[in-house]
């Protein structure tokens, strides 16, 4: 190419939902876009086969899905079209919150581009993720094993881009790299200090599917008003990153983990988490063991849980301002279709988990579903329970306090202890917020006031509600009872609270140095005002926090500025408090901050200085996640007394 190219991508952003419910957009995708995309891609074609000038550009799971799933004629046409480089997939299937992906589902997810390189005998080196603000580092190692060199993040621009450069090369601790360009849009003209071409992107909003012929043509009479010296060329993701590639000395290193703001959306759907983490945990033996087809099959419809879709959008399909207050919400819910549309998209995304499942053989589905079975909650302990200040049980002690019910002691049988810092080591807190609490996140995360940011943040109405109100409410202690060598603390909540639970019970079974802590809530309200749950631990001495994310131990704190370090997913924490302690949530991943409040954006690295809170649920903002929860829930943490 000439030294003066605009390597120009055509590209549509994928939400598996969103704009209606997921099945519906597959369809759409299915049955208009993709054949629209190639009604362009041929036109421009013919008219010039040398120097098309439309090259269509979409994750590799969307080119899979068509040719396995459409007619031998359009499977045909979409072949021709791929062998002529009119379609293109990138490196990964979708755009994922990538911190709740284990290595291997990760990598369930790249074999997709790895076998349509197969099948098309070519090598994708480059990849894009749009909308999501923030990833782990552990992708790094396995993008780079996979050979992609160059990751495009387009951020959605009401969401604040991590402090970073445009441009870096993202180190892993264990050495591999890949280019990483960061832009705060879905994708603009960016031209790089050294590199003699640019990039650009015409970019169609999010489900709107690829440009028609007289679209096309408009997009290049725009670009080439705007930029006459250049030479604007129809391009591939991988045709810039071999540009961009020889240059990556250039470049700053950066080997932070970078954090999710918008991460907060796995906890709107508990249930559907802790599915996905008992199932992940078994594809990850999967992996250990041997990759079957029906295995691999089963990773890759997981992996959708992942995918940063989550329902419908809420401004558009929930465009209610009333139903606030429980009785008119509950009235709403069981006479307004809205309600009920909405409620079946997120039904619709816990049901990947069955889907999931459906793909294994026989003898692996029991495996899937003995998982499945552990997650349930059993009954609740009726009792008797007594207040009381000090328990033994099986070898284990502990202290609590008596008024609040906060576990502020440990002892393990062989005499290791744990304080907490101003005596609460763990307890739980439920938390309502008001109109008040939403505007102080909206003022400290927005990067602009357009209409759509504000209606996908904001809770409009919310300010009449009566009954919203902004507090911790910490529910009241019922007693303590001891029972097969466990500990059964029982906790009671007012239904008169918004969201309130019914009965909140802490469960601690333990054996020499390990302690598995259960979290049961029982009867949890609905409610469709802002609200989050948390089980705080906080050790007196952990000063330090290390997290597990993704296949690496990274610093907690470690983190840019206006990045997601505030609410990290993570698969296991630990800090040394004279000896090493280490936590592990087994079905809920996210983990704040103990110290700091959780609706308003916080800008800066946090220091995790005063200990963590398991965030177990929460409604934080709209846009398409779930907007309340029901029933019971059990989670589980795995605490471990090292040296």
């Amino acid at each position: 190419m000439s030294p003066n190219t605009i390597h120009l991508i055509f590209k549509t952003h994928l939400d598996i939902g969103f704009t209606d419910h997921a099945e519906k957009v597959r369809q759409r995708y299915h049955k208009y876009f993709l054949p629209q995309a190639l009604d362009t891609a041929e036109h421009f074609y013919f008219e010039n086969p040398q120097d098309p000038k439309f090259r269509w550009t979409t994750g590799a799971w969307l080119i899979w899905d068509y040719l396995n799933e459409a007619g031998a004629d359009d499977v045909k046409r979409l072949e021709a079209a791929i062998e002529k480089g009119l379609i293109r997939w990138h490196g990964l299937p979708f755009t994922t919150h990538s911190e709740l992906m284990s290595p291997a589902l990760f990598e369930a997810g790249l074999s997709y581009s790895k076998e349509l390189d197969e099948r098309f005998g070519v090598q994708t080196v480059a990849a894009k993720m749009t909308d999501v603000p923030g990833h782990t580092l552990g992708i790094v190692p396995l993008m780079a094993k996979a050979g992609i060199k160059f990751l495009h993040l387009g951020v959605n621009t009401a969401s604040p881009t991590p402090k970073l450069p445009e441009v870096f090369r993202w180190q892993a601790p264990t050495g591999e790299e890949i280019l990483v360009l960061y832009q705060n849009s879905y994708g603009a003209t960016q031209f790089i200090p050294g590199v003699p071409d640019g990039l650009s992107f015409a970019h169609t909003e999010d489900n709107i599917g690829p440009q028609n012929t007289g679209q096309t043509v408009n997009v290049y009479r725009a670009m080439e008003r705007q930029y006459p010296d250049y030479c604007i060329k129809a391009a591939t993701l991988d045709e810039f990153a071999e540009v961009l590639w020889p240059h990556r000395e250039s470049f700053p290193v950066v080997t932070q983990e970078i954090g999710d703001s918008w991460i907060h959306g796995s906890a709107t759907d508990p249930v559907k988490s802790a599915c996905y983490r008992a199932l992940q945990r078994v594809y990850d033996r999967f992996a250990e063991d041997k990759i079957t087809p029906s295995r691999l099959s089963f990773g890759r419809k997981l992996s959708m849980v992942a995918e940063h879709t989550c329902g419908v959008d809420i401004k558009t399909y929930l465009r209610d301002e009333q139903a606030w207050n429980r009785d008119d919400f509950e009235a709403a819910r069981e006479n307004d279709p809205r309600f009920q549309y909405a409620e079946a998209s997120w039904q619709e995304q816990r049901a990947y988990c069955d889907d999931a499942v459906a793909a294994l053989e026989a003898n692996d589905q029991a495996v899937a579903k003995a998982a499945l079975s552990e997650i349930c909650c059993p009954l609740p302990h009726v009792g008797p329970f007594e207040i009381d200040s000090e328990a033994e049980f099986g070898g284990w002690s502990i202290k609590i306090d008596r008024d609040s019910g906060a576990i502020k002691h440990l002892k393990s049988p062989d005499g290791k202890e744990l304080f907490g810092l101003d005596d609460n080591l763990i307890s739980f807190a439920h938390e309502t917020y008001n109109a008040a609490d939403v505007k102080a996140h909206m003022d400290a995360y927005l990067t602009h006031e357009e209409e759509w940011a504000i209606l996908d943040h904001i809770k409009p109405g919310l300010n009449k509600a009566a009954t919203a109100v902004s507090k911790s409410h910490r529910p009241m202690f019922e007693g303590l009872a001891i029972a097969d060598d466990r500990a059964i603390l029982s906790y009671v909540m007012s239904s008169d609270i918004p969201g309130a639970i019914h009965n909140i019970q802490l469960v601690l079974n333990g054996e020499s140095d390990k302690l598995e802590i259960t979290l049961r809530l029982y009867g949890k309200i609905a409610n469709r005002m802002p609200e989050a749950g948390f089980l705080r631990f906080a050790p007196d001495g952990a000063k330090s926090w290390q997290f597990n994310k993704t296949g690496f131990w990274v610093d907690a704190h470690d983190v840019p500025d206006m990045s997601g370090g505030q609410l990290q997913a993570i698969f296991g924490a630990k800090a040394d408090v004279g000896q090493e302690i280490r936590i592990a949530p087994l079905d809920t991943p996210l983990v704040a901050p103990a110290e700091l409040p959780f609706m308003p954006f916080q800008h800066q690295a946090p220091a995790y200085g005063e200990g963590l809170r398991f965030n177990i649920y929460n409604n934080k903002w709209g846009t398409n996640f779930p907007m309340w929860w029901e029933g019971d829930f059990c989670a589980r943490f795995v605490l471990e007394l090292g040296d």
